[in-house]
């Protein structure tokens, strides 16, 4: 069984044209899934973010909290981990952990990139690209 840090971390948001009161954070909410993958990320409105990277929360989910900032940017930290695998899932990608991207949202598209976080690169591969709204 082989996890790693970028298997983890795939964070999805949704913007919000609508908040006025807010037009320079994006509102983040919804399902959202990697395409070309199995990827699942769910925002619930206090501000946790549930990333199921097989597409099955029994084996694990990351959990973390989130912001939304300006011009796009979200940071995120991981806050616990559940499922089958999350003590494994843990050595690899501790607690605290904080990364940050950039994420765009047209209609029922999203765009993942900039990942910055100690493993950049490693990151990158698993966490930029298109992601779907879940319906």
């Amino acid at each position: 069984m082989v996890l790693a840090c970028s298997v983890f971390i795939p964070a999805i948001l949704s913007a919000s044209a609508d908040d006025k009161s807010h037009k320079d954070k994006p509102a983040l909410s919804g399902v959202w899934t990697l395409k070309e993958g199995e990827t699942i990320v769910e925002f619930s409105d206090n501000k946790v973010m549930k990333i199921s990277p097989h597409g099955d929360s029994t084996v694990i989910v990351v959990i973390c909290e989130y912001t939304a900032e300006k011009e796009e940017l979200v940071k995120a930290k991981i806050t616990d981990f559940e499922g089958e695998a999350k003590e494994k899932a843990k050595e690899n990608l501790p607690v605290g952990t904080e990364f940050s991207f950039k994420w765009k949202v047209t209609d029922d598209i999203a765009k993942l990139d900039d990942v910055k976080c100690d493993n950049v690169e490693h990151l990158k591969s698993h966490l930029e690209g298109e992601y779907s709204r879940k319906k």
